[in-house]
C-alpha cells in the first residue's frame, strides 16, 4: 500500500521507518521479532500519549498495525530495510 504524504508517495516501509527503527533501538535486538517489535511500539505509544501531538502519536498506531500485518520472515526483512 503506498501513503500518499505532501505529493509524494511512499512504501508504508518508508513512511513509518523512523518508527520502527526507533523501537528496533530500544529493543537491542537485530533482527527484532515481531512478537517483540509490537510490543515495543506499543510500549512507545503508552509512553509518549501525553507527549507528542496527535498526528505523530497516530504514526506510531498505524506503524504498529502495519507490523502486525507481516509475517515473521517480512519483519526480519523490514528490520534490515528501515536500519539501512
Amino acid at each position: 500500500m503506498m501513503i500518499n504524504y505532501q505529493g509524494e508517495d511512499f512504501t508504508e516501509t518508508e513512511f513509518y521507518g523512523r518508527e520502527i527503527l526507533e523501537a528496533i533501538q530500544l529493543t537491542n535486538k537485530f533482527p527484532t521479532p515481531k512478537k517483540i517489535l509490537i510490543e515495543m511500539l506499543e510500549e512507545m505509544i503508552h509512553e509518549q500519549l501525553d507527549l507528542i501531538d496527535k498526528e505523530e502519536l497516530n504514526n506510531y498506531i498505524k506503524a504498529k498495525k502495519y507490523v502486525q500485518t507481516l509475517t515473521e520472515e517480512e519483519v526480519k526483512n523490514l528490520c534490515v530495510e528501515v536500519k539501512d
